[in-house]
């Protein structure tokens, strides 16, 4: 929690109608949870899964969580099909100037699902993976991306989709990690749009270039 103090001394009630030294602080509570589970399916072969939940409730004084505090999604180790700024919140696809004027591109609440099957490609060194992510990111209220943004009760219908492999090279004391990702739900096309399976067409260059996301990153992404 933070702000809670400030708030009381000035009686903050709305969105930035208080500030200190000219600066308008922060009011929010923030909880998060993580659960991961690993199992041994035999010699090096092991099914990971992970969940992910954040839920952020800026009020009085703020409108949304601070920057540094925002839940973020895409990336090496979250929805590996999806750049980092690309995705979220909700069925919101930022812009060009999105990306270049906001310092990340986060929400208030957060839902992330990993499912991962890791297994021997040759000796202990080389690993390959296959993996599933599903997740996204959402807002509070209508501030900055609208509608588009905000949590609602069909949460659900906006969740991405993504999946792909990897191979990891393991160094005993380094493990260097490529993953290749392909977005398979896209929650920011129009609803009923949404599934982009038969969309697949490796053989198209356009295609290859927008939706094949390689992620290269060190240590396992969960």
């Amino acid at each position: 929690m933070s702000g809670n103090i400030a708030g009381l001394i000035t009686h903050a009630t709305q969105p930035r109608q208080k500030a200190i030294f000219n600066t308008p602080f922060s009011q929010y509570a923030k909880i998060d949870g993580e659960v991961t589970y690993k199992r041994n399916l035999g010699g090096q072969n092991v099914w990971v899964n992970h969940l992910q939940v954040g839920f952020g409730f800026p009020y009085n004084n703020s409108s949304m969580l601070p920057v540094p505090k925002q839940y973020i999604i895409g990336g090496a180790s979250s929805m590996r099909g999806f750049p980092v700024h690309l995705l979220g919140p909700g069925s919101y696809l930022p812009t060009l100037n999105d990306i270049k004027f906001f310092q990340t591109i986060g929400g208030d609440y957060k839902l992330l699902y990993n499912s991962e099957l890791r297994f021997p490609i040759a000796g202990q060194n080389l690993l390959g993976a296959v993996f599933v992510d599903v997740g996204n990111i959402w807002t509070k209220d209508s501030t900055v991306f609208g509608e588009a943004g905000q949590l609602k009760k069909d949460f659900y219908k906006e969740l991405a989709v993504s999946a792909g492999f990897g191979v990891r090279f393991d160094f005993n004391v380094l493990l260097i990690r490529l993953d290749l990702g392909i977005p398979l739900r896209k929650p920011y096309l129009p609803d009923g749009q949404r599934w982009v399976l038969n969309k697949i067409d490796l053989g198209n260059k356009d295609w290859r270039g927008q939706n094949l996301i390689i992620n290269i990153a060190i240590g396992y992404p969960f």
